[in-house]
């Protein structure tokens, strides 16, 4: 018979406990999966959630995001996604312009460009025309790049000799500063701006996005708290959220370093867990982004360079930059680490530090995460699987879509990049994620990767997966990055985490899936409902 606590029995549907595998119920005690299929008259004081027919599938996990800093520039500023040159950019800055007191901040994210490095002051004269005294910091969809007015130079001190971070660049024309910041070069003006935020807006514009993801189907992120050059550290508002019993996700955040110092500061964040807030690790920078020509390759791509190198790995920077040293600090703390790694150089930089480690210490402890990989090589994979769970991966079918112009840098390669399928095949754990805001939010829907997966991107050129491995990466493969294993599964002993659909996502047929169809009907955290569509 029922014993005492707080217990909660999902009936009346079809409960996948993981992609392969269904239950007919599911027993729920204190937020924990304490039986599957049992006989309900047994537990006769038993809350009961009748699915009504409906589909049940552990909790989604989105295991690369950036909620915190897109959520606050999205409420605070101004939206540029589908601008591409100075002009459609400084007529949306000019009307933000007219709301905005001189003196005061204005921010934006979301522009692309063919070419950033053609920036010009002629460009930057219509920003500023648009702008006048008011500080502008424009971040570009990829996240590497920036764009800043010349109220922001002056209130960042930056000259053309300015001194730029590792992998950094700032656009020069004629002596003159462009407004042109990249890669690690945002951290110059971003450190100064940052300083003008209003935690309130951070706080409300966080909280928006978490509540639009978990209507998404979203159970828990990854979230990676800032970009190059541009730490967004406040993590505290996700434990007030908690707190105030509005947080409808559960959050794992890291802390985005630079250096061998920032490995100690980051340490700073460990042992403060929550049952809905965790810190995951460190984030780091190894090399550039793909889509604007920079993911670092053992090869010459199409504009002639081999992309950026965000990292040394030696000395010759000097010891806080040498990523060996990173590594090894971060495996003496146990601390997990999420690596920016796009190009076969950056994966290989990374494998060897873990490698140096290994045959030092015997053994690598944390969990390693490898986010992206453009360009992964089947001898790379192997690499992988040899540290028997410790390297695991994350990456977005969703890109195939996103950066289907990226030929114009990589040629005839850019139809073997992201190689998913491969990487699921092979074995290797892998993860499915967004990296929202680079995919736009109509890809970042589980249902819209779905359908992209199935159809190998917009021009079939990718090797398709099915909906069952998109889910795996979804849950189990997303949870593996985080380092825990109380979600991703709907077993025993497992948080109550799910989200409901009103069809099964293994018999829809790929042309079917949009990013509203099929449709969330709820979203639960330990079993308690956090969303219900109306």
């Amino acid at each position: 018979m029922e014993t005492a606590g707080n217990m909660t029995l999902f009936i009346n549907g079809t409960i996948y406990l993981d992609p392969y595998h269904t239950a007919s119920n599911l027993l729920v005690e204190n937020g924990t999966i304490i039986a599957l299929n049992v006989d309900s008259r047994l537990y006769p004081n038993a809350k009961i959630v009748d699915l009504a027919g409906a589909y049940a599938y552990p909790g989604f996990s989105d295991s690369h995001v950036h909620l915190m800093e897109t959520g606050y520039v999205l409420q605070t500023g101004v939206n540029l996604i589908g601008c591409n040159n100075s002009d459609q950019i400084a007529e949306r800055l000019a009307e933000k312009a007219k709301t905005v007191p001189e003196g005061e901040l204005i921010l934006g994210v979301g522009f692309s460009l063919r070419n950033y490095d053609n920036w010009t002051l002629e460009d930057l004269a219509k920003i500023d025309n648009a702008t006048g005294n008011r500080p502008t910091f424009l971040g570009d969809k990829l996240g590497h790049n920036a764009i800043v007015n010349s109220a922001t130079i002056r209130l960042a001190n930056l000259t053309p000799e300015t001194s730029v971070p590792l992998g950094g660049t700032m656009g020069i024309e004629n002596g003159q500063l462009t407004g042109m910041m990249r890669e690690s070069a945002l951290i110059m003006p971003w450190n100064k701006i940052f300083e003008m935020f209003k935690y309130n807006d951070i706080k409300s514009g966080t909280s928006s996005m978490l509540n639009l993801w978990a209507s998404m189907g979203y159970t828990s992120i990854v979230d990676l708290m800032g970009g190059p050059g541009a730490r967004f550290m406040c993590p505290e508002v996700f434990y007030e959220l908690e707190k105030e019993g509005n947080l409808p996700v559960r959050v794992n955040y890291c802390y985005t370093i630079f250096s061998l110092s920032d490995v100690d500061e980051a340490a700073k964040y460990m042992g403060n867990d929550t049952d809905m807030v965790r810190f995951v690790g460190a984030k780091i920078f190894v090399d550039g982004a793909y889509a604007g020509g920079q993911a670092w390759t053992s090869w010459i791509n199409e504009q002639g360079g081999q992309g950026l190198q965000e990292i040394y790995t030696n000395d010759s920077g000097g010891p806080e930059l040498n990523l060996n040293r990173i590594v090894a600090r971060a495996e003496e703390y146990g601390m997990n680490v999420h690596y920016h790694t796009q190009g076969d150089k950056a994966i290989d930089a990374v494998l060897d530090a873990l490698d140096q480690v290994r045959e030092e210490k015997g053994e690598i402890n944390g969990t390693h995460t490898l986010i992206h990989l453009a360009f992964l090589s089947d001898s790379q994979i192997e690499r992988i699987k040899s540290f028997n769970g410790h390297v695991v991966t994350t990456t977005q079918p969703g890109f195939w879509n996103v950066q289907s112009d990226s030929a114009y840098y990589y040629g005839e390669r850019a139809a073997q990049a992201y190689p998913v399928k491969k990487m699921i095949d092979s074995g290797i754990s892998v993860g499915i994620s967004t990296d929202f805001s680079v995919s736009p939010l109509e890809y970042s829907y589980p249902t819209a990767i779905i359908g992209i997966a199935e159809r190998g991107g917009a021009s079939g050129e990718h090797s398709p997966l099915s909906a069952q491995e998109i889910v795996s990466g979804l849950t189990i493969g997303s949870a593996r990055t985080t380092g825990k294993d109380d979600v991703g599964t709907l077993g025993i002993g497992k948080k109550a985490d799910m989200v409901i659909y009103n069809a099964d996502l293994f018999s829809v047929p790929p042309e079917n899936f949009t990013k509203n169809y099929p449709l969330v009907l709820a979203t639960y955290i330990g079993g308690e409902l956090v969303y219900g569509a109306k």
